[in-house]
């Protein structure tokens, strides 16, 4: 009797298991897909490896990527002589302002660009999210940046899901919903 009280309840559990979970997993897989068609963002899948490097901030401060594990990552590459760059920017801010408090971390790396530079720019556009210098390039290599702006989402795991080429109007419906 109790092998097929057992018997029965793991028929339950995997039936609950498969059809709960993979279901509930794929409707949210839809709706990031939807999501992110949407904002014109490239969904990449299933990236193992989480993403780690180390940059100066423009304070002199390492930054590690692996210190916003938890967390949303929006890396965003730029320039400040891009001009669809410097567009993007007050929307990206007030993204960042919107969602700060919410495992959500905004992170723009500077290619090879000084910290004065940087800063400077920062300090012209009133923006206060957080600014990394890649002066020598090579950490834009290592992500295949080729034209600028690229934007990269990280799951909360650190591992890239998301690409976008150009700039994106950041505070939209759209990508809010993201």
């Amino acid at each position: 009797m109790l092998s097929i009280v057992l018997a029965a309840f793991t028929g339950i559990a995997l039936h609950l298991f498969y059809n709960g979970f993979f279901a509930t997993a794929g409707a949210q897989d839809q709706e990031v897909d939807r999501l992110f068609s949407n904002m014109g963002i490239l969904k990449i899948p299933h990236i193992t490896r989480p993403v780690e490097i180390q940059l100066k901030d423009v304070f002199g401060n390492t930054v590690s990527l692996s210190g916003f594990r938890g967390k949303i990552v929006f890396l965003n590459f730029w320039a400040t002589w891009c001009p669809t760059c410097v567009v993007e920017m007050p929307s990206m801010e007030k993204l960042h302002r919107r969602f700060k408090d919410k495992n959500f971390v905004m992170v723009a790396i500077n290619l090879q660009e000084t910290d004065a530079q940087v800063k400077s720019f920062f300090e012209k556009f009133k923006l206060s999210f957080t600014a990394l210098l890649d002066s020598s390039g090579e950490v834009g290599s290592w992500f295949a940046v080729n034209a600028l702006p690229t934007t990269f989402v990280l799951d909360k795991d650190g591992r890239i899901i998301g690409k976008a080429l150009g700039p994106r109007e950041w505070d939209s419906q759209a990508s809010i919903a993201l």
